[in-house]
């Protein structure tokens, strides 16, 4: 009697199930479109320069430029989305040489520009090209050997006044992630016109700028003159600014003061082929980044969790956070980490201090880097009363950098006008 009724639930029970699957199936919800197979006008078939690209529809009435569908002042999409059909068709399609016009079953009218869709196209080279033209340009690693050929130089006031060179140095700089600017006014407020030129600056607990040199009682190892071991700063803030601009008023005379710089993507390359175990260490293993102290009074207790090397979803290096002295005490992994990540810690230090470049900028010189890519350090120097070593330094965040890069190439290339 007990096994019947338990038969009988379970029979109630897949008949409601089917009835609400078939309520789904007939609404008009968007969960609708799980349950139906593609047709032949859910992709719309187009030749464009002689090429037949494929489109889904639903795709080209989502991104209709059309005044009711497409903000024009604001760029902006302003489609109202509770009243997308997500099953939309087509009910007429005319072509002819430069635009494409959709009349939906809607009875909407959507056009296009064919020059608009064939930089949008979902072939994976175009989306490539695409990529590699408007969104970031495509990086390429170096060894310090090679240090001289891919660290371009710039005038200051060329870069102030004139729009194709700041798109050159900006170009350059986003590819090599290195550059240097030349002939900077000896002025503590020179390197701000720059700043200004790309957007804004990106303010720490450390100010807007900050001066480096020697300082007894230092806050940060930073501004002492002992050798600073090669490093990313900042690797406790988890929006950890993108790239430092490092202005010199007043070199040494004395030996050393060399920079050092190291590209940290020819080193995660290098490690992933030489030495898996310890590249897979430095990508999993999260520790803590650190830095407690008072500046300017102001009190601060940074802390953020990391590995070494960030990579995205396909495997390619998007962060770089490697600091000796604001490296946290805590490790905040199973024991049995701790000495196989110290090892592998250990290696990408030798393996950067080996590819690394040494050179020393001169007075005028605004030495440019991608903090979350390169390494960098200092050798040890010495002041004289006549001859104190100065450096004025500021950050800005990449999205600054590739916004003005985009607008720049709208601006000087119309013919790639998207």
């Amino acid at each position: 009697m007990i096994v019947l009724r338990r038969i009988q639930c379970a029979n109630k029970f897949i008949s409601r199930q089917m009835e609400i699957i078939k309520q789904i199936k007939t609404s008009k919800f968007h969960t609708n479109s799980i349950f139906k197979q593609r047709d032949s006008k859910d992709v719309m078939n187009i030749e464009i320069n002689g090429k037949t690209l494929q489109f889904p529809s639903v795709w080209l009435r989502d991104n209709c430029q059309c005044e009711q569908c497409f903000h024009q002042s604001a760029k902006s999409r302003i489609i109202e989305w509770s009243k997308f059909d997500l099953n939309v068709k087509p009910n007429d399609v005319t072509k002819d040489d430069n635009s494409l016009q959709v009349t939906w079953d809607d009875g909407h009218v959507s056009k296009y520009k064919l020059s608009w869709l064939k930089f949008r196209s979902f072939t994976s080279d175009d989306q490539q090209i695409y990529t590699n033209t408007l969104y970031k340009p495509a990086k390429v690693t170096w060894h310090g050997d090679d240090f001289s050929k891919v660290c371009s130089k710039h005038d200051y006031n060329e870069i102030l006044n004139s729009d194709d060179a700041l798109y050159n140095w900006l170009l350059q700089f986003s590819i090599y992630g290195v550059s240097l600017i030349e002939n900077t006014p000896d002025s503590e407020t020179a390197l701000d016109s720059i700043v200004a030129k790309v957007g804004f600056n990106k303010k720490t607990h450390y100010g807007e700028k900050f001066v480096v040199q020697h300082v007894v009682n230092t806050s940060n190892v930073a501004y002492l003159s002992n050798n600073l071991q090669m490093h990313t700063d900042l690797p406790y803030y988890e929006y950890c600014p993108g790239v430092n601009l490092l202005h010199c008023l007043v070199q040494t005379l004395s030996k050393g003061g060399e920079n050092l710089l190291s590209d940290c993507h020819y080193t995660v390359a290098y490690m992933k082929e030489n030495h898996p175990e310890e590249y897979k260490i430095l990508t999993e293993t999260e520790v803590e980044w650190s830095d407690v102290g008072c500046e300017n009074g102001n009190e601060f207790f940074k802390l953020y969790r990391s590995p070494v090397i960030c990579l995205d979803r396909n495997g390619e290096v998007i962060r770089i956070n490697f600091s000796v002295p604001q490296r946290g005490a805590h490790f905040p992994g199973p024991i049995e980490k701790v000495k196989p990540w110290y090892r592998a810690h250990t290696l990408f230090y030798e393996l950067n201090k080996n590819f690394s470049a040494k050179f020393k900028t001169k007075a005028g010189d605004i030495l440019v880097f991608d903090n979350i890519r390169l390494l960098h350090g200092r050798n040890m120097y010495e002041d004289k009363s006549n001859n104190v070593r100065k450096l004025i330094g500021a950050y800005v965040d990449w999205d600054e950098i590739y916004s003005r890069l985009r607008c720049l190439k709208v601006k000087l290339h119309p013919e790639d006008r998207i």
